[in-house]
């Protein structure tokens, strides 16, 4: 467990810039797929549901990020999954960002920085067994 901390210590920039360009690509989709839907109509379909005939538990997703000018207009818009990801989504580009500049290596920053996406997995798969079973 040592040698796997000491790794993610000396890669600690680069897990930062990966996750903050990960979460720039979330928080930028819908306007990257919307482009690309009209150049291949194709990309548009969402693969699990073509092939299940069910709904994902991401599908919406897109949408929900494109109507996000509603907050303006009714703010419990923010409370449902989907709001509450793109909350998370901002507050880690404001985390990396913020580690990115001060060259963050402390191991209490590092340690905080597993548990919650730890805590953040966890979640995300038990949202997706509750899709599931619903």
């Amino acid at each position: 467990m040592k040698k796997v901390y000491k790794i993610i210590k000396e890669n600690y920039i680069y897990i930062n810039i990966t996750f903050l360009i990960l979460s720039i690509y979330v928080i930028f989709f819908p306007i990257i797929s919307t482009l690309i839907q009209k150049i291949i109509p194709q990309f548009g379909i969402c693969p699990y549901l073509a092939i299940t005939g069910k709904q994902c538990p991401l599908c919406g997703g897109t949408r929900y990020i494109q109507n996000l000018p509603e907050v303006s207009r009714n703010i419990t818009y923010l409370f449902n999954p989907f709001g509450i990801i793109i909350i998370m989504i901002l507050i880690e580009i404001i985390f990396r960002i913020i580690n990115i500049i001060l060259r963050q290596k402390s191991d209490k920053v590092i340690r905080f920085d597993i548990i919650i996406h730890i805590i953040e997995g966890i979640v995300f798969v038990g949202y997706e067994i509750l899709f599931f079973i619903v």
